[in-house]
């Protein structure tokens, strides 16, 4: 009985870690929603050749998309793609820029030995709020 119990939760625990051991997928993009298996196969399938530049990949996305008549949702979604990749080089761009100073105010607040550890964690608390509102612009 002892073994048959041992023997159960061994194979719990390989059929658990054999779940978590596969990659989560990423999202399909929108306009695979309504096709076909036949047509999303032939997508994956040009995104799978890695032997391909990028540019010639985007070139056969078009052409699967005209076959498939759906060639203005793949356009936009490449531009609202091309839009988030402008965003978030706008981003980092000023994360970067306002790094040195909110470097250099970490540092005076953490080498104040003039403050209680209470005001300490205030004063982290409040760079912590400021430098949020950093990230949002």
């Amino acid at each position: 009985m002892y073994t048959i119990f041992i023997t159960l939760i061994i194979l719990g625990v390989v059929e658990c870690g054999s779940y978590e051991m596969k990659r989560p997928r990423k999202p399909e993009p929108p306009f695979l929603k309504n096709m076909t298996r036949e047509a999303k196969r032939e997508y994956h399938e040009i995104l799978r050749n890695r032997n391909e530049t990028i540019a010639k990949q985007k070139q056969q996305v078009l052409a699967w998309a005209r076959n498939h008549s759906i060639e203005a949702q793949v356009q936009q979604f490449e531009a609202e793609l091309k839009q988030h990749k402008t965003e978030l080089k706008a981003n980092v761009t000023s994360l970067l820029a306002a790094l040195p100073q909110a470097y250099q105010r970490l540092n005076q607040i953490t080498d104040n030995e003039n403050q209680t550890p209470i005001q300490l964690k205030e004063a982290l608390n409040q760079f912590r709020n400021s430098s949020k509102m950093v990230r949002r612009r």
